[in-house]
């Protein structure tokens, strides 16, 4: 009897602890299977963060810098999840919007990117590109690293090797008729992304060894990646996409989450980060969520199975009594 009473509150901790955990190992179980799935893995999380008071905060953030690419985005994001945006920022963003306004940003913008070719915005990416296009771009950028050198100054062997393939693929985009225009966007990208200092450290190891090891396909694929992020999502949603990617297969993922999102990329990666396309360090927690409940399902399935033998043994003499006596009566 004593062992049956063990088996059987064994059995209600364990259903007790199940009932606990089941719902967040579920979760995580979600959460795993859509990790191969940019766009999906973004909306599990989104449906956790991304509420009227963080989408009010961000547009309004977003207008108070001039940031009126970044507030647009945020705001398509909160009419997508039928979210309401606050009546005055909504004016905001519509002065902001007007033609007027938008000419005078993008005429400085895209002045300061074609010189420099360092842009913080659409307008700006369109003029380092457009340097880069007419190749003035990358001499710049071979010709400032050239000096750099000859004065004893450290040189950025990236930029360098970024401009150079940058020439040949100019090259590529006149002869294929346009054909390779995602892979020159892409290099622009990359260079503009570097000089502002916003490629991360694991990103620009992956990237200089491929230039360095000669494996140039690799690297003109995560160019053409990045193109086809600009195309869907735009020029800065490409620049973020860089900054959070930690090697060049990344650029595949962001690019997938660009392609389901389209502008409202930009305000999903300000919101999540990496988290966006890769599941990162919550993998590791919904590991254990799921192995707790795995481990807990297995020692329930043991703990019934003893309660089971334990009553069968207790009650197995009374029934042996008891088919005996029937056999005498007979």
């Amino acid at each position: 009897m004593k062992r049956i009473l063990v088996s059987f509150a064994a059995l209600i901790a364990l259903s007790a602890s199940l009932y606990v955990l089941w719902p967040e190992a579920s979760r995580a179980w979600t959460w795993r299977i859509a990790a191969e799935e940019p766009a999906k893995l973004a909306e599990l999380q989104l449906a956790d963060v991304f509420d009227a008071d963080m989408a009010a905060a961000e547009i309004k953030a977003a207008l108070d810098r001039d940031d009126i690419e970044l507030a647009e985005s945020f705001a398509a994001l909160a009419q997508e999840r039928a979210i309401p945006v606050p009546a005055d920022l909504k004016a905001r963003l519509d002065y902001a919007r007007g033609t007027l306004q938008q000419l005078k940003r993008s005429a400085v913008n895209f002045g300061h990117g074609f010189v420099t070719g360092a842009p913080e915005s659409a307008a700006g990416m369109a003029g380092a590109a457009t340097g880069d296009l007419l190749v003035y771009g990358d001499v710049r950028d071979l010709a400032r690293e050239g000096w750099r050198a000859a004065q004893g100054q450290q040189v950025d062997p990236l930029i360098a090797s970024l401009a150079a393939a940058g020439l040949a693929v100019t090259v590529g985009t006149y002869l294929s008729d346009g054909l390779a225009a995602p892979a020159r966007a892409g290099v622009s990208l990359f260079k503009a992304s570097r000089r502002a200092g916003k490629l991360s450290v694991n990103l620009v190891s992956d990237a200089s060894r491929l230039a360095r090891t000669g494996k140039t396909g690799t690297l003109v694929t995560a160019f053409a990646d990045l193109g086809k992020i600009e195309s869907k999502a735009g020029a800065r949603t490409a620049l973020e996409g860089l900054r959070h990617a930690d090697g060049v297969t990344d650029l595949a993922k962001v690019g997938q989450l660009a392609e389901k999102n389209g502008s409202k990329t930009l305000a999903i990666l300000k919101t999540l980060g990496r988290g966006a396309f890769a599941l990162g360090a919550g993998a590791l927690t919904a590991s254990f969520w799921v192995m707790g409940a795995a481990t807990n399902i297995f020692l329930l399935v043991i703990a019934l199975s003893t309660l089971f033998a334990s009553l069968v043994r207790w009650l197995w003499p009374a029934m042996r009594y008891a088919g005996a006596k029937a056999f005498a009566a007979v």
